[in-house]
């Protein structure tokens, strides 16, 4: 497993974050939104740092005791080291600090290993939205975690 620091995400990572998005997305955030929304106090984002490599990040916002996660991202050559489950994880342990009732999110529904992530940190799959992804066309399956 690599040893990645996880750490609020700063301003001076919004370029790195940026990248991750252009590597990981059909439709990346860009800089500007990646910016406005580290900047509002509803959202919480981490980043997962190597060194001073961004090597993944996630982000969430909460509201009336609601949780939902924006993206969780790793770079291509990091993948598989825990890197995602130490992000995932450490947004649910946030989520529990601000004593949330549920952390929820949508995925592709043709993302595998994303939805295994997802299961493995203890989401469960309770809803589907119909051609909601483009870039292509695709359902997205809802999954929440209860807290």
């Amino acid at each position: 497993m690599l040893k990645a620091n996880i750490l609020e995400l700063k301003n001076e990572d919004v370029l790195m974050v940026a990248e991750i998005e252009k590597e990981c997305f059909s439709k990346p955030w860009s800089e500007k939104a990646i910016k406005t929304a580290i900047n509002d106090d509803l959202s919480h984002f981490i980043v997962a740092k190597i060194g001073n490599e961004v090597v993944g990040y996630g982000g969430m916002y909460s509201v009336m005791g609601e949780g939902y996660i924006y993206n969780i991202a790793v770079k291509r050559k990091y993948r598989k080291f825990g890197i995602g489950t130490n992000i995932v994880n450490e947004l649910v342990n946030y989520s529990k600090i601000k004593s949330l009732n549920f952390l929820s999110l949508e995925v592709r529904k043709s993302n595998t290993p994303a939805i295994n992530l997802y299961s493995n940190c203890g989401f469960e799959k309770v809803g589907n939205r119909k051609n909601f992804y483009t870039n292509p066309l695709e359902d997205a399956i809802i999954m929440t975690k209860f807290l």
